[in-house]
């Protein structure tokens, strides 16, 4: 139950750094830009962040919208991408 919390959990801190910086990782993954796996990478590399809290901080600060993520951002070169096509 725990490990499904943590997956949990991150799978929403990627939801919304994503989101933060405009960028909708449902929508991506619905036109094909980002595959499934693509997906369950961003969530995996959000579980191994080093960064977790001040990730979460940010996000309290930031989470309404942003221009870019911080360069903290495990997930950054997707969201970079991801961003540009938008």
């Amino acid at each position: 139950m725990e490990e499904t919390g943590r997956l949990s959990r991150h799978f929403w801190m990627t939801q919304g750094m994503a989101r933060a910086v405009g960028v909708n990782l449902n929508t991506a993954l619905q036109e094909g830009r980002i595959s499934r796996s693509d997906y369950g990478q961003a969530i995996a590399e959000c579980c191994h962040c080093a960064y977790h809290q001040r990730c979460l901080d940010w996000l309290a600060v930031n989470g309404a919208g942003a221009e870019r993520q911080p360069a903290f951002c495990a997930i950054g070169p997707m969201l970079d991408r991801l961003r540009e096509v938008e």
